[in-house]
């Protein structure tokens, strides 16, 4: 799954997992590589790094993080003690990432705001809230050039107006599908974990995913992901499906725009590599 030299001009775009297994994003442009989130043993993290063809991991520029749930955390501080790169979170993830990732040096600690541009190398960020019940839990919108745009909205009970705003002009989009209703209310899950996952700080549903990709759909939109997908409360088909009948469901007796690729992301491997 390796690229070719005529994609080093672009960003790319990969996830390494996705799910409560764990999390992980893996950006390139050009001489700069950053993942977003790495919630699973660093190990496994760097296999799966070189098993989808990027090379030495030893190149990672950054590490930035959503939020401190175990599964997108997990590897945090064993890459960033090992690689030695900096990681970047808000202040209330620092907070409660603190016990679950071990030290890390201040040099690297990067404290990032709401309200504020940065840039990691060749990529610029910019931070959104999500609706989640993790403090000062966020999504982020990635930037190489103008019009190379990636949006990156998990983990977030609702589809807030402030996130359609921050991802209205995402050429990528890798957007939550994470139950089908149907499947969370009958499965086996105790009430308060149902509760909690269907809350408006638990997750988005497939409905809900494909409601919020009508929301900011746009000429540029070029491709999408599904992420974060119960292994217990959905299925890839029922995921496809569901988000496929609601952005149909956008233009009745219509011509729609031109239909954005739609992809899913796995959950243990490293899934479609991606020219932003």
């Amino acid at each position: 799954m390796g690229q070719t030299a005529d994609h080093m001009d672009h960003m790319i775009y990969c996830s390494l997992m996705s799910g409560s297994w764990g999390n992980c994003h893996y950006i390139n442009a050009g001489a700069t590589s950053i993942l977003i989130d790495a919630g699973q043993s660093g190990r496994r993290i760097l296999e799966n790094i070189e098993m989808a063809g990027r090379g030495p991991a030893t190149k990672l520029s950054a590490i930035v993080v959503t939020h401190a749930h175990i599964d997108h955390v997990a590897g945090v501080g064993v890459l960033a003690r090992r690689l030695r790169v900096p990681v970047y979170a808000t202040e209330g993830a620092w907070f409660e990432m603190s016990a679950l990732v071990g030290e890390i040096p201040a040099e690297q600690r990067r404290a990032i705001t709401l309200d504020e541009r940065w840039s990691i190398g060749d990529l610029s960020l910019e931070a959104f809230p999500t609706s989640h019940d993790a403090l000062e839990s966020v999504g982020f919108v990635v930037r190489r050039e103008r019009e190379e745009v990636l949006g990156i909205a998990t983990d977030s009970g609702v589809f807030t107006n402030q996130m359609e705003r921050a991802l209205r002009d995402a050429r990528t989009l890798v957007i939550e599908s994470n139950h089908d209703p149907e499947m969370l209310r009958t499965g086996k899950y105790p009430y308060y974990l149902k509760a909690r996952i269907a809350g408006i700080d638990g997750h988005l549903s497939n409905e809900d995913a494909g409601r919020a990709i009508n929301k900011v759909r746009n000429p540029n939109l070029r491709q999408i992901v599904l992420a974060h997908l119960s292994q217990e409360n959905n299925t890839w088909e029922k995921a496809m499906s569901s988000v496929k009948q609601e952005m149909a469901s956008a233009y009745p007796g219509a011509s729609a725009p031109s239909e954005p690729a739609l992809y899913i992301a796995p959950r243990h491997a490293p899934g479609k590599w991606l020219e932003v």
